[in-house]
């Protein structure tokens, strides 16, 4: 036991493990204060390579804590680059609406208007970005700067992020316009410091408005929809968007339908690719038959699903490499392709140059010219020649590209597929397509001055050189 005295307190008895602590404390301390190469020396001896320092849990804790404030702070710089550029967007989105009202009359310049459809489409192929997702971080933004403004402050101070300022508008849908200010108090808070964003939210709307709930129920019964979402090696993804009460029963009663399938002898599909072919006929065959009674649309009538395919000859000979082309999706594999075409009914040829392999004409199977050059451009084109477009071409219409009034002809040279929204904001004039160039790239202009090529579908390979016939011996020069 060691006593220490001191003129104002009582005597301190401090024991053996108290100083034993205290002089670890400090040693701990004082190694701390060393480099890293001299800290780790010191621990594991004379011999320790400086490099291997970082093996010692001691200096990865620092080298961690160090990087994470890093990631931290360059989150931070983000979430203020990210409220600037929402910020901008908005400003251009204004501006670009009073400029159409002013030249092209006062409907142009409303969010439901063609003119925000034409600055949708402008800004997304300037940057990269779908139009949709431009329209919504719009959409998003008005909300926050005009209805959620100590929200809106938070992002612009670089508090938090634009996803989760996202989830603050998405949560605010279907309250009464007396409630928002209180729940832009709480969002402004919790925003900030919520690490469940989605579900205080949640709380805080209920606690404002117990009917928003049935509200919401209501907005996304109105947004009901269907849709198709890309994949890789030839899938898709078919997506219902609905009310839980609607789809909810219907995928349990696939799942029993699939159980059910699955017990009978000599099935060997799982359960997930019975649901998804159960699916598939149900909808095939619906489609195929008139709206049976009590049906949501009684009036609709019986189509026959098509599927249009390009196989190209000579890859399915072997001969060359390029992939079958599935029209609304893409490139597909041939062995996939092979399996379809076997159970078509009818084939349409088209033939290509041998040479470039770019598609030149197809058999006129139609006598009627319209209806035979309109399927001639669909099957040229694979899709809208609007620029970023991928609506596929059997659902666009047929455009002059030089208008037929401006001296335009009808036929191939000057024909193109271009989806509704787009063949209306060309009627408008806000954007001007150009002609078709010789190797099919199509011009497009919009009315602040921006220029956008699209260009054509890839050709197809060209035959190889053993199959292309020998020059024509056309004699000795004569002269």
């Amino acid at each position: 036991m060691f006593e220490e005295f001191r003129d104002d307190e009582p005597p301190r008895v401090w024991t053996r493990e108290e100083i034993d602590a205290w002089d670890a404390l400090a040693e701990e301390e004082r190694r701390a204060q060393l480099p890293p190469d001299e800290r780790y020396r010191e621990q594991f001896g004379a011999d320790a390579v400086p490099d291997e320092a970082w093996l010692a849990a001691a200096l990865t804790e620092d080298a961690a804590v160090y990087t994470q404030d890093l990631a931290v702070q360059a989150a931070q710089v983000q979430n203020i680059a990210e409220s600037n550029r929402i910020a901008a967007l908005l400003t251009a989105y204004e501006r670009a609406m009073i400029d159409l009202a002013h030249r092209f009359g006062a409907s142009y310049g409303t969010r439901a208007g063609l003119g925000a459809q034409a600055f949708f489409r402008s800004f997304g192929l300037q940057t990269g970005a779908h139009p949709a997702a431009v329209a919504g971080e719009v959409d998003s933004g008005v909300t926050l700067r005009d209805r959620l403004p100590q929200t809106w402050a938070m992002f612009r101070a670089g508090k938090a992020s634009w996803n989760r300022m996202r989830t603050v508008v998405r949560e605010a849908e279907g309250l009464d316009a007396e409630h928002w200010a209180a729940y832009d108090e709480v969002a402004a808070v919790k925003v900030v410091s919520s690490t469940r964003l989605r579900d205080d939210l949640r709380k805080a709307r209920a606690r404002l408005d117990d009917e928003a709930a049935a509200k919401r129920a209501r907005t996304t019964h109105e947004r009901r929809r269907t849709s198709l979402e890309l994949g890789h090696d030839g899938g898709v993804a078919f997506v219902a968007e609905g009310l839980a009460a609607d789809w909810v029963p219907i995928n349990d009663a696939l799942h029993r339908a699939a159980v059910g399938a699955h017990g009978l002898e000599g099935e060997t599909r799982g359960i997930a690719q019975l649901r998804h072919d159960i699916a598939l006929d149900i909808l095939r065959n619906g489609l195929e038959q008139h709206a049976a009674e009590g049906a949501l649309v009684p009036q609709r009538k019986p189509v026959q699903v098509q599927l249009i395919l390009t196989v190209p000859a000579l890859a399915w000979l072997g001969k060359t490499k390029e992939q079958a082309q599935l029209t609304g999706y893409g490139p597909i594999d041939l062995e996939t392709a092979k399996a379809l075409a076997g159970t078509a009914t009818s084939f349409i040829r088209v033939l290509t140059d041998p040479v470039t392999g770019v598609r030149l004409t197809m058999d006129r199977k139609v006598y009627a010219p319209p209806a035979d050059l309109a399927r001639w451009v669909k099957i040229r084109d694979g899709r809208s020649r609007f620029p970023g477009s991928t609506t596929a071409p059997h659902l666009a219409d047929i455009d002059h590209a030089r208008e037929w009034q401006h001296g335009g002809t009808t036929d191939a040279a000057n024909l193109v597929t271009l989806g509704r929204t787009d063949h209306n904001l060309k009627s408008a004039g806000l954007f001007t397509e150009g002609s078709v160039e010789d190797d099919g790239t199509v011009g497009w202009n919009e009315t602040w001055g921006h220029h956008f090529a699209d260009p054509p579908n890839d050709p197809l390979d060209p035959a190889p050189p053993d199959l292309l016939p020998p020059p024509a011996d056309e004699g000795p020069c004569p002269f």
